[in-house]
């Protein structure tokens, strides 16, 4: 199993931003009634925000064989250390829990994906890699 280095991954986030903002705005048109500059952030846009997050990239990942669009794209998967598909449990730890954390250190821990072992502080903490798919 090759590992998908720093660059790879930063464009297939990059991709997943593009759509998950796409998504964002038309929820946001719809559901709040469109978009006010002046009301955006509201608890309502806030919901909508993490209800996305966690379907696209906990849910949908764990279901999706460890991929997002991005990452399908891209030809990258994430797994778990041994090779095996990732749970929803594990995938909550890594995408919420973890990239909050590597977020909070001022991006930090995703710069550790550039490193020999090509893993960030959330994949370590999920036990999780990425991998190019063959």
């Amino acid at each position: 199993m090759e590992r998908a280095g720093f660059w790879i991954r930063f464009v297939a986030m990059f991709i997943d931003g593009i759509i998950i903002g796409i998504i964002q705005f038309a929820l946001s048109a719809i559901i709040g009634g469109g978009f006010d500059p002046e009301t955006a952030n509201t608890g309502l846009d806030i919901l909508i925000s993490f209800l996305l997050i966690f379907v696209y990239y906990v849910w949908f990942q764990s279901k999706n064989h460890g991929q997002t669009f991005g990452k399908k794209i891209t030809g990258i998967r994430v797994t778990t250390i041994d090779g095996e598909p990732v749970t929803i449990g594990k995938m909550f730890l890594r995408e919420i829990i973890g990239k909050a954390i590597s977020t909070f250190i001022l991006f930090i821990g995703y710069l550790m994906a550039a490193g020999k072992a090509k893993r960030a502080l959330h994949d370590y903490l999920a036990k999780t890699i990425v991998i190019r798919v063959e």
